[in-house]
């Protein structure tokens, strides 16, 4: 039944928690992100995984680690699998970018799949190679095999709009919230989605403050 992949977005960083820009800079865990990347872990830890494959970022590495806690396999670290590169805005919080970089900012928001941030990465290119990267994971693992790919929030949003066919302007209409989980099984080149932003291990209760990522998007988009 082709390849079940289980695509997890690391846990909480420091600048997650500050809302800057977080591309390719190596930034560590919070405890609430160890936290999240023990709880997928537990989780996932009745999956009888085929391999672990992660970014090559402390961030991803260390929530693979987790997850790879009491298996004894080697985490397959994967170039293509590291978040886009933000270029100047790296470490920048988000409501200073209209202030510091106001046209390239305007040109991204607008447009963030052909525009790429100053002196970055745009999505088609962080899509193009996240795209290859997945199809290197299948070849290298047999029908019906389960897969961890631990990775970033950009990364996870262009593989899911390529696999939807979803238009390159409703790119932010998926959220991928910090340890979360989608899981997709891709046969003979079909994707089957089953699971998109699954964070229901995370926490008992549902709590209105993770949708505060929707507010900050919203509000990027009013600067346009």
């Amino acid at each position: 039944m082709g390849i079940k992949i289980f695509l997890i977005r690391h846990g909480q960083t420091l600048w997650n928690k500050e809302e800057r820009y977080l591309g390719d800079e190596d930034i560590e865990l919070t405890p609430e992100g160890i936290q999240q990347a023990k709880l997928a872990a537990k989780y996932l830890s009745e999956v009888n995984l085929s391999n672990i494959y992660s970014s090559p970022l402390k961030r991803a590495i260390d929530t693979a680690a987790f997850i790879n806690d009491g298996r004894k396999m080697k985490v397959i670290v994967r170039e293509n699998l590291k978040e886009a590169n933000f270029g100047e805005w790296e470490g920048i919080r988000y409501n200073r970018m209209a202030e510091e970089f106001r046209s390239d900012y305007t040109r991204w928001l607008k447009d963030p799949y052909n525009n790429s941030p100053t002196g970055g990465e745009s999505f088609k290119m962080v899509q193009e190679r996240a795209v290859k990267e997945i199809d290197n994971i299948i070849k290298e693992n047999e029908d019906n095999s389960k897969v961890v790919v631990v990775t970033h929030g950009g990364v996870i949003a262009s593989l899911l709009v390529y696999w939807l066919k979803i238009p390159v302007s409703r790119w932010w209409t998926i959220i991928q919230r910090q340890g979360s989980i989608s899981i997709v099984i891709i046969d003979r080149g079909f994707p089957y989605i089953s699971t998109i932003n699954y964070t229901g291990y995370l926490k008992p209760l549902y709590d209105e403050k993770e949708d505060r990522v929707i507010e900050v998007y919203n509000n990027l988009r009013n600067e346009i």
